[in-house]
């Protein structure tokens, strides 16, 4: 059987990941959480509690897959209950951004740092890094959300240049930056309008498109940063 590790199974998006998966057969997974505890269960699903920010519990965490064909990283912060998206640079604050960084831009690092072993035993295994269209740069049009922005065009550099040094270590490899559109789960929920809410995807349909998306993907693919429509972003 394959091997999914999804990191955040407890929430919206990556919870509808792995019932999908499971849905689909000839899968395990091994889902984590943080403050919130799992919900359902699966026999084939494991649950293991993980704090992204820390580098040992990630790579503790890693030694309970020792095959991984799938990892997804579905954690992130936009807001905190003492700050939002920044509208002007005079809402802007360096520990929110630190913050920002801290959970959207450095796990994609420590877990690529300790996955290699399980990845290398997985055939051609894809990892996804969940990321943002408000990270590009070409893409920015409005301006606004300085620590998110910031977060996420880090995280898709951290993508580019990982992926770059996997094409030799890991050449069966495939690491994507993914903008999973705008999904209705509690990151989202305060930022939508009764009319933004209606162009949102529910977590179950976001999965779809993600897992239509992987199903295309080869190793050539690897560094590059695509869409819920199956359409590449510019950096």
């Amino acid at each position: 059987m394959k091997q999914a590790v999804i990191i955040g199974a407890s929430g919206g998006l990556g919870g509808a990941l792995a019932q999908q998966l499971l849905q689909q057969g000839g899968w395990r997974v091994l889902g984590t959480y943080h403050q919130s505890g799992p919900l359902w269960n699966h026999p084939l699903m494991t649950w293991h509690s993980l704090d992204v920010r820390a580098e040992n519990a990630i790579a503790a965490l890693m030694t309970q897959a020792p095959k991984i064909d799938l990892l997804i990283n579905t954690t992130g912060i936009l807001s905190s209950s003492h700050q939002g998206p920044e509208k002007s640079i005079r809402q802007f604050n360096a520990e929110h951004m630190m913050a920002s960084f801290e959970i959207n831009t450095v796990p994609i690092l420590n877990l690529g740092k300790h996955a290699q072993a399980s990845l290398k035993a997985g055939h051609q295994p894809i990892v996804v890094a969940l990321s943002a269209r408000v990270g590009s740069i070409a893409d920015n049009d409005l301006g606004g959300w300085y620590s998110y922005r910031c977060a996420k065009a880090a995280l898709n550099m951290a993508v580019k240049t990982l992926a770059i040094e996997w094409q030799r270590s890991l050449p069966k490899a495939t690491l994507i930056a993914y903008h999973p559109g705008t999904v209705r789960t509690a990151l989202s929920k305060p930022f939508l309008s009764d009319d933004t809410a209606r162009i949102t995807l529910s977590p179950e349909e976001a999965a779809q498109h993600c897992l239509r998306v992987l199903e295309r993907l080869t190793p050539t693919d690897t560094g590059t940063f695509w869409d819920w429509q199956g359409q590449k972003i510019p950096w």
